[in-house]
């Protein structure tokens, strides 16, 4: 490692590989399939889950529609869809650019979380909240399939 920052259980530092392989391709995937669906739209396959059609909205739910709405630059449309879905391009685009960084001067930002026990709430809360968010959204979600 060659720089560290921390911030208690959060930390940033610098090295000499990239420890996060698996999102950079996510990443360098995602943009180029956001580009498109904001250009052609969404695909014509159901990609909904099994709990969709029981009417059952999870915290997912309207995540690909909220995504195509902020490539097309719609932010009050796609956080109807999903609020979540105002991260997605942000955090692409970023991972996208700490990839040409690294890939350009050998020296990579990694995050290390020191995951405690309590931390684990944070994201349950969040996705609770969201699936509570999205159940109540449940007559628009159903009412605009397509977008």
């Amino acid at each position: 490692m060659i720089d560290r920052a921390s911030t208690g259980v959060v930390m940033f530092g610098w090295e000499t590989h990239d420890r996060h392989p698996t999102t950079t391709k996510l990443a360098i995937i995602g943009i180029p399939i956001a580009v498109i669906v904001a250009i052609v739209g969404l695909p014509p396959v159901d990609i909904h889950g099994p709990l969709h059609y029981l009417g059952i909205m999870g915290p997912t739910c309207g995540m690909t529609r909220g995504v195509m709405w902020t490539a097309r630059g719609d932010l009050i449309r796609a956080w109807q869809f999903n609020p979540a879905s105002l991260l997605i391009i942000p955090t692409m685009v970023a991972l996208a650019a700490r990839t040409t960084y690294g890939k350009i001067t050998g020296r990579w930002l990694n995050l290390h979380i020191r995951w405690r026990p309590w931390l684990w709430l944070i994201p349950a809360v969040v996705i609770l909240v969201l699936t509570i968010r999205q159940q109540l959204n449940i007559a628009f979600l159903l009412a605009n399939p397509a977008g």
